[in-house]
This record gives C-alpha cells, sequence and structure tokens, in this order.
C-alpha cells in the first residue's frame, strides 16, 4: 500500500471524514450536504445525474457535496471543485497503460492503443512551463480507470467534487413544459457541472492562471489533454497521433482529435477567448459542457460529450442503460479546503 500511495498524489484538496463504499453495477452518484435543496431542486438534479447514468456502464459510485450557495456573482451560474490526483512520473506509464487496456475491448477506441509512453510524449507548453511525466485527473476519473489494487476512496477520502448552485439565479426545476423567462434550465446546469466532475478538465485553466500572475512552473496534463491539439498538430493517422503536440499554450486555438472527430475547444480566461479551457469553444453548441448558458436555454449531452469521456476511461454504453442509482446522504462530508473551480457562467446571449 505504500507503494500505491507514493505514485498517486492528492492534490488541490484536503478531506475529512468518509462514507462506506456502495456495491454497484453501473455509475452511480451519492449527493451529500443539499442545503437549499426543495424536493423539486432534489427530482431535477437525480434526472440530470441520470442522463449520465443511463450512459456510462464503469461501476464506480461518485460521491458529490452539492449546495445552493451564494457565489457572489452575477454570472455564474454554478461551480463544481473536483479533487484531483496527480500520478507520480514513475507511475504515469501505468495510467496510459491502463486507459488502454479499457479502450480494448471497444472497436472504436483503437486510438487509445497508439498513446505514447509518457517519456515520448510531446507536450507544447508556453515558455518556462516544464512537463516532468506527472498525469492529472479528477478522482472520479482515475476511479473509471479502475487501477488494478488501488482502492482511491480509502486512500484519498470518499468525496470526488463539491458542485454548487447560485442563489442569485431564479431555476427552473422542470423543463418538460419548457423554461420559463428569466429562468435558468437547473438540469443543464447540474449536468454540466457533472460532467466536470467525471473529468472534463484542462490543465491549461491553471496555466493560464499562473501565466495571468507572472508565476511559471511544472504542469501535470490532465488525461482530456492527452486528446488536445493545436492547428496544424491534429492527427489524421495513429502515427501521427503517437507524434503530434499536445497543444497547453493557453490563447491559442485547440481541439479535441481522435483522428475522426474534431471539436473545438475555449482557450483560457486571461491568455485566451475569455472562457476556461475545461470547455468546447463558446462558438459553437457542441455539448452540455458548453461554458455559457443562456436564460430558457436547455442542453442534452452529446456525442462529442460522450466521446472525450469515452476516450479517457469511462465505458459509454451505445443503447441507454437504465438510470442508475442516484442516493442522497447525510452531510457526513466536509470539504476543508478547495480550488481549482470549473464554472458555467451567464452569456450575454439571452
Amino acid at each position: 500500500m505504500k507503494h500505491l500511495k507514493d505514485s498517486l498524489r492528492l492534490g488541490i484538496y484536503t478531506l475529512a471524514l468518509s462514507i462506506f463504499p456502495l456495491k454497484v453495477s453501473a455509475l452511480d452518484f451519492n449527493f451529500s450536504s443539499l442545503a437549499g435543496f426543495s424536493d423539486p431542486a432534489r427530482d431535477a438534479l437525480a434526472r440530470a445525474a441520470a442522463q449520465w447514468t443511463s450512459r456510462i456502464s464503469d461501476p464506480i459510485t461518485v460521491n458529490i457535496r452539492t449546495e445552493f450557495q451564494d457565489l457572489s456573482s452575477s454570472n455564474v451560474i454554478g461551480t463544481a471543485s473536483s479533487v484531483t490526483l496527480v500520478s507520480e512520473p514513475g507511475f504515469s506509464d501505468n495510467v496510459i497503460h491502463q486507459l488502454k487496456i479499457d479502450s480494448a475491448a471497444e472497436s472504436d477506441d483503437g486510438i487509445v492503443a497508439s498513446l505514447p509512453t509518457v517519456g515520448n510524449l510531446n507536450i507544447a507548453l508556453p515558455t518556462g512551463f516544464g512537463f516532468a511525466g506527472h498525469l492529472a485527473g479528477t478522482k472520479a476519473n482515475f476511479k473509471a480507470l479502475a487501477l488494478p489494487g488501488i482502492d482511491l476512496d480509502n486512500i484519498f477520502g470518499s468525496i470526488d467534487a463539491e458542485i454548487n448552485f447560485n442563489t442569485g439565479f431564479n431555476f427552473d426545476f422542470d423543463n418538460n413544459n419548457g423554461v420559463t423567462g428569466g429562468y435558468m434550465d437547473f438540469e443543464t446546469v447540474a449536468a454540466h457541472e457533472l460532467g466536470h466532475a467525471l473529468g472534463f478538465v484542462s490543465t491549461v485553466d491553471d496555466i493560464d492562471y499562473f501565466l495571468n500572475l507572472g508565476l511559471s512552473g511544472t504542469v501535470a496534463p490532465t488525461l482530456l489533454d492527452l486528446f488536445r491539439f493545436g492547428p496544424g498538430d491534429g492527427p489524421s493517422n495513429a502515427a501521427e497521433f503517437a507524434t503530434a503536440a499536445r497543444n497547453l499554450i493557453p490563447g491559442e486555438a485547440a481541439f479535441f482529435d481522435d483522428t475522426s472527430d474534431e471539436y473545438l475547444f475555449s482557450t483560457g480566461v486571461t491568455q485566451g477567448d475569455g472562457r476556461q479551457a475545461s470547455h468546447w469553444k463558446d462558438t459553437d453548441t457542441i455539448g452540455i459542457l458548453d461554458p455559457t448558458l443562456a436564460f430558457g436555454q436547455v442542453f442534452d449531452i452529446s456525442q462529442a460529450d460522450l466521446r472525450a469521456l469515452d476516450l479517457i476511461g469511462y465505458d459509454i454504453t451505445s443503447v441507454p442503460l437504465p438510470p442508475g442509482l442516484v442516493l442522497f446522504g447525510s452531510a457526513l462530508l466536509m470539504l476543508v479546503y478547495k480550488n481549482n473551480r470549473r464554472v458555467i457562467s451567464l452569456t450575454e446571449r439571452i
């Protein structure tokens, strides 16, 4: 066990208290705290969770603390703060190997087999930044990888993410009859933030933040960043995918590429297009991980959203499964330090 603790490090968060792990047969969400949640809000949260649990078959439970809070912003609708794990350089090839094992049984995921070893990864970074072989991902993402012999909840604590919704907005908790004018669709916002918790995150946001402060250093690409390329570097075949530079430079155009599909990413708040890089490009409605949402707008999980999660370690079902369990726990978990927020913002397009 000592070796495992030395191989994966907890990033960003310190945790307290834990929940006994649940035996599950597909993706489940366990929500705790729920301060400010009415019954309609709980129902909408359950439907948002079901959008993911009906499409993902990994037998894991994702534990999330969620509340309504005053986020002190008229633009931020919701935030997701994920527990981030960082692999030691000597263990990073184990992570890539597990990604390959996860994809081996899925005929459409063959490109993952062409991921290079960490020592051969070509990473494009701003001047002053370096890559020392670390890889990062949300704890939920590492759970989906099912690293042999590693119980992540036992090592790092049970919580996987914290999601908060802004009390400064009016939310419509049932979009079956459309969304009331001047209201935000709660189910869309919740499903969006759950996507971040599952692993739709990019280290480009951290680089963007440090550049704005005039700082530099060593960075750890996320598993999603392994599929992030810049113009002119997009691979068209497996050989190019293995050698092409993963572009982690804020402000430079970037896109998700698996040699078959291409989807534009946002490029950074301060150095880029004004949107966090852990989102699709705002100019196109690519999926539920779009960075903005207008009043009355409803997004559904798209093929692009599912493809991204598929390639970073999740098992996507071709035919949606019956929704997994959505459990509402008591407030047993306490997050004592948080950072690395992923936000969905209010668009000007109302």
